[in-house]
């Protein structure tokens, strides 16, 4: 069973959430069939093919996950449907396994199976919390298990790490980091690295990294030493690109389907959503921030309707335009929807201008070269003389964008 102590503060809502989000179920042979982000969005137990007992397993963590419990409880209400369907003891039949190969489903198997599910919702719920409370404890520190008598040596050497909330760093070494690991992470206030003595971690130890080759895959993917393959992901943050990704599915063929307006509102939804202040933890992963009508998107070549901020532009606006807010941000859908003047540059981009309580924005919007994607590029406050220049000048020069 994890441990009480640091699920004790943990909202239950936060790892209740991110487990509902798993509501696909996925049959695997072998654990590393599924790896990573695909956790966030699927459900599976290996060498179980059949889906009804999937189900049933599933349901069986469900409720342990929503009203708590012990490994015990749940092995005592799951073994009766287990041992019906003929999962229990040696199993040789390939029909349920997967595999030709026979299994052995044991107490040690079904414990790995209850620890792995329940600590990497918890993780991901924990990951919530941190976000949400970032401004409070903007620091992590890394707190390594290691009074067990044998610890990891390399969890071990982590231990007392301190970096910011969304260093990259965490995004591969957020514990859980293996099977049976009880690292955590601790949050840290300035007050509390003043009072402790702490310092902010500016030399890393060096990080070996190691190739494997996940089941059915032939390039491999490189994972930290010390870090047990499945394990080298965030899950908090395996769980905003599920939401990143399946928001940018929805609203594309909701777009696509003529339905701008439900697409338009859905964007306002996400970006209020407090998982959009978590964007910055998320590398390479675009976020969607508009969608366009069939008219907007065909004034500047694009057949794609999800305009798109990347992790690119939002480094750029940090450098440029350091003083800006993510509340600022949340009015990109509004200034890229409905502008007030919307100029073009050229063929494929637009400048948007756009004003609210006497303060004008400016956003530019681009398509890609063949038009199947579409990216904010910039976004900061003008003035109103610049905003003059800019209709005389471009009024000059081009047709105004009839579709905005």
């Amino acid at each position: 069973m994890p441990e009480l102590r640091p699920t004790m503060y943990l909202s239950p809502e936060n790892t209740v959430r991110v487990w509902q989000e798993r509501q696909e179920l996925r049959p695997t042979v072998r654990w590393s069939e599924m790896m990573h982000e695909e956790h966030s969005r699927a459900f599976t137990v290996a060498k179980i093919a059949k889906l009804d007992l999937l189900a049933a397993v599933q349901k069986s963590l469900d409720k342990v996950i929503r009203d708590g419990g012990t490994f015990e409880t749940w092995k005592a209400n799951i073994l009766p449907e287990l041992r019906r369907a003929g999962w229990w003891g040696e199993v040789s039949d390939p029909a349920l396994t997967g595999t030709d190969q026979p299994i052995i489903v044991n107490d040690r198997r079904l414990r790995t199976i209850y620890r792995t599910n329940i600590r990497m919702s918890i993780a991901a719920g924990r990951w919530r919390r941190f976000q949400a409370q970032k401004e409070l404890f903007p620091y992590l520190r890394y707190r390594s298990d290691h009074p067990r008598k044998h610890p990891r040596q390399d969890h071990l050497s982590w231990h007392g790490i301190i970096l910011p909330v969304d260093h990259p760093w965490w995004q591969e070494h957020f514990p859980p980091n293996g099977w049976g690991c009880n690292c955590l992470p601790e949050q840290v206030s300035e007050g509390m690295l003043k009072r402790r003595g702490w310092k902010v971690t500016t030399d890393l130890p060096p990080s070996a990294r190691e190739r494997f080759y996940p089941a059915g895959r032939t390039d491999p993917i490189m994972v930290p030493k010390g870090i047990d393959p499945g394990f080298s992901y965030n899950p908090g943050t395996a769980h905003l690109r599920a939401i990143a990704d399946k928001a940018l599915e929805s609203v594309e063929d909701a777009a696509q389907a003529g339905l701008a307006k439900a697409a338009q509102q859905t964007i306002r939804e996400i970006v209020a959503d407090p998982a959009f202040d978590q964007f910055a933890a998320l590398p390479d992963q675009p976020f969607p921030i508009a969608a366009l009508t069939a008219d907007q998107a065909a004034a500047i070549g694009a057949t794609a309707r999800t305009v798109r901020f990347s992790l690119q532009t939002l480094e750029k606006q940090k450098r440029r335009h350091a003083e800006l807010t993510i509340a600022d941000y949340r009015l990109l859908p509004e200034i890229i929807s409905n502008p007030a003047h919307a100029l073009r540059e050229d063929d494929r981009k637009v400048r948007l201008l756009w004003e609210s309580d006497g303060q004008w924005w400016r956003a530019t919007v681009k398509a890609t070269e063949q038009g199947d994607e579409l990216y904010v590029l910039s976004m900061h406050r003008v003035g109103a003389n610049e905003v003059a220049a800019l209709v005389r000048r471009f009024a000059a020069i081009v047709e105004w964008f009839s579709a905005w």
